[in-house]
C-alpha cells in the first residue's frame, strides 16, 4: 500500500503540486486550515489526480499538522503516484 508523505501549504491563492523529493511532495491548499477544510481539498485533490475514489487516500498521520502522511489504497503503486504528480506538475 502506498504512503506519501506530505507538506501542505493552506491559505494559498490555487490548488497544486509544487514539487516533489525524496522527503515528500509539496502541495499547496486554497482552503484555510481551520475545521479540516485544508485536509478535505487535500484528499479531494489527490484523489482526483490519481484516478481514485476520495475514500482511497485516508491520512496515516499529520491530521492537524502541514507535515502529513497520506495512505493510498487501491490498485497503484507508488510508480504510478510518482508519474501521476509529475504529470500533473508538468500541466
Amino acid at each position: 500500500m502506498p504512503q506519501m508523505a506530505i507538506i501542505m501549504f493552506s491559505h494559498k491563492l490555487h490548488l497544486s503540486f509544487v514539487g516533489i523529493t525524496d522527503e515528500g511532495v509539496g502541495v499547496q491548499i486554497n482552503a484555510p486550515p481551520s475545521e479540516g477544510e485544508a485536509n478535505t481539498e487535500l484528499v479531494k485533490y489527490f484523489a482526483s489526480v490519481l484516478g481514485l475514489r476520495k475514500s482511497d487516500v485516508t491520512f496515516e498521520k499529520g491530521f492537524k499538522s502541514r507535515n502529513k502522511t497520506l495512505k493510498i489504497t487501491g490498485s497503484i503503486t507508488i510508480d504510478e503516484v510518482k508519474r501521476k504528480i509529475h504529470e500533473e506538475i508538468g500541466n
